[in-house]
């Protein structure tokens, strides 16, 4: 079976799956939890973090994201129920954004050893350590996948309904996407202290987890993308420094 959705997957098969993905994706808010009473942020460990946790002061922000995630996830199990959840959950998807983004971690370890490249955004990289990463990292899925992304696809989706089916999903997925990767761009350009317009950077995010990891979201599901870089965002401080 292909990891590719077919077109007949939109929009109810979507929306089941994106739900169970959020009720599962609650293993991450735990992770959060975890380090957030058992680890000791530095002030470098700030100073690198992603700029869009930065908006808000950082405690807020982690209560932000963890509080935004568990409201999620509950108002997707009550929508669901326990016997859909299970029916629903994109096995396959979670298991392979893991594996992908494990392989990726452990691949780039093997050929570059534990520095990243010079090329890779800070806020990317360990710099910012377990909690501020996973924070900045869980809380874009958060943001960007859990609720806008759905919001634009299945918001144009409606108001397109006099349209064919197949026309109907290409073109909301493609505004979600769109839409999703400026909102991207413009709320971390908010967060950078300094006000400064870095535009390879502004390139790089919307482009990279802009569009691509959008377009992944519809093209592989969304338990592939949220798992995979979640995972990215724990194996990246063990294994680098």
């Amino acid at each position: 079976m292909s990891i590719i959705r077919p077109l007949a997957y939109y929009p109810a098969d979507f929306g089941r799956q994106l739900a169970a993905t959020i009720v599962w994706a609650q293993f991450f808010v735990l992770y959060c939890l975890f380090f957030w009473f058992f680890s000791l942020p530095t002030p470098g460990n700030l100073q690198w973090a992603d700029p869009l946790i930065k908006i808000l002061p950082i405690q807020a922000s982690i209560w932000l994201t963890i509080l935004s995630s568990i409201v999620l996830g509950g108002a997707s199990f009550c929508w669901l129920g326990s016997k859909a959840l299970l029916k629903n959950t994109p096995f396959i998807q979670i298991g392979a954004g893991i594996a992908a983004a494990m392989a990726v971690a452990i691949t780039i370890r093997i050929l570059v050893g534990d520095v990243l490249p010079s090329f890779v955004p800070a806020e990317e990289s360990s710099k910012p350590g377990f909690l501020y990463g996973m924070v900045a990292g869980y809380g874009e899925e958060v943001l960007f996948r859990m609720v806008l992304t759905p919001v634009f696809f299945f918001g144009t989706y409606w108001l397109l309904r006099a349209r064919k089916h197949r026309n109907r999903v290409l073109l909301a997925a493609t505004v979600a996407i769109v839409l999703t990767a400026v909102a991207f761009v413009l709320l971390h350009e908010a967060g950078e202290a300094d006000g400064t317009i870095v535009w390879p950077l502004v390139a790089t995010r919307f482009f990279v987890p802009g569009l691509v990891m959008g377009a992944l979201f519809f093209l592989f599901g969304p338990g592939f993308v949220v798992a995979m870089h979640a995972t990215m965002h724990i194996m990246i401080p063990l294994l680098f420094h």
